[in-house]
């Protein structure tokens, strides 16, 4: 295991340092019990890991305030404080104090056993500086790929984001082999988005459309549905959606022309729609309709 090999700088573990930022808010060894993912990344128990990280004095054991917190939700120190005729009312944090104060042995016994972990001073340190590359790495790739859609460099793109994932400790999306990524589906997802543009968005401009394009790519390539960090701060449209719902219009309906066009080439002759229960209202309205392929544009 790579925990026990000789001369061994966790240090240089990405898996390592993602696991020590987990501590940056309490948390105990229990939540690491059984995760083979963990000890796949991490070459080693994650409880080995957490041990060490202890022995160095980048962990340590958080107070009794902390443990009640952690164990206790504010409806159950609540009922902990009506049975002690004492007030519930305030903040968390004020339910916990006013248990520990009127009753500091009950509530040592209420969490005992109970191994509650955080990050020292120096933990967080190395945790923070960590958290702070990758968000900057990430937001280098992000810069890259909004490039390549500008050019539409479409593959490029793609090849970036996968690259991007390959990196990462977990990379994102269940059986995805981003090592083996085949670029030509976001390629065509990207080009009918920018080629595309559904009815309800008629009334806007070359420029606004290009700029929601931009952003429903993005959206797309990173697998989420919000896309406000990517559209300038002073972008505004006339419509009475928000920006985030524009932008998922292109997306959805350049999925909706990508999927006509892989029927029509499967010989499915038509189709019937089932909107979801978070689907917009115009989705609603023809759901469980059904539609000839042919006749769909």
């Amino acid at each position: 295991m790579l925990g026990s090999l000789l001369g061994f700088e966790w240090r240089k573990s990405n898996a390592h340092l993602l696991l020590l930022s987990k501590f940056i808010h309490p948390r105990t060894l229990d939540d690491f019990a059984t995760p083979e993912a963990w000890k796949t990344v991490l070459g080693e128990d994650p409880k080995q890991a957490i041990k060490r990280f202890l022995d160095q004095g980048l962990l340590m054991q958080t107070d009794l305030s902390a443990q009640l917190d952690y164990k206790f939700k504010a409806v159950e120190l609540k009922k902990m404080l009506k049975r002690r005729g004492l007030s519930v009312s305030g903040h968390k944090g004020d339910l916990i104090q006013r248990l520990i104060q009127a009753d500091p042995q009950g509530m040592k016994q209420a969490v005992a056993g109970l191994s509650v972990l955080i990050c020292s001073e120096q933990g967080r340190e190395i945790a923070e500086n960590y958290l702070a590359n990758e968000k900057a790495q990430r937001r280098n790739v992000e810069q890259q790929v909004m490039e390549y859609l500008r050019q539409r460099k479409f593959k490029d793109a793609s090849i970036a984001v996968a690259a991007y994932e390959v990196k990462q400790v977990f990379p994102r999306g269940m059986g995805i082999d981003w090592d083996h990524h085949d670029p030509d589906h976001d390629i065509t997802m990207l080009n009918a988005i920018f080629d595309g543009k559904p009815k309800i968005l008629a009334l806007l401009n070359e420029s606004q459309s290009y700029t929601l394009r931009l952003v429903s790519g993005m959206m797309y390539l990173w697998g989420t549905n919000q896309g406000k960090e990517w559209l300038p701060l002073d972008f505004e449209t006339e419509l009475a959606i928000d920006n985030d719902a524009a932008a998922r219009m292109f997306l959805f309906h350049a999925m909706y022309r990508v999927n006509i066009a892989n029927y029509k080439r499967s010989g499915v002759k038509q189709v019937e729609i089932l909107a979801a229960q978070d689907s917009c209202d115009e989705c609603k309205k023809i759901s469980g309709k059904r539609f000839t392929i042919n006749g769909v544009p």
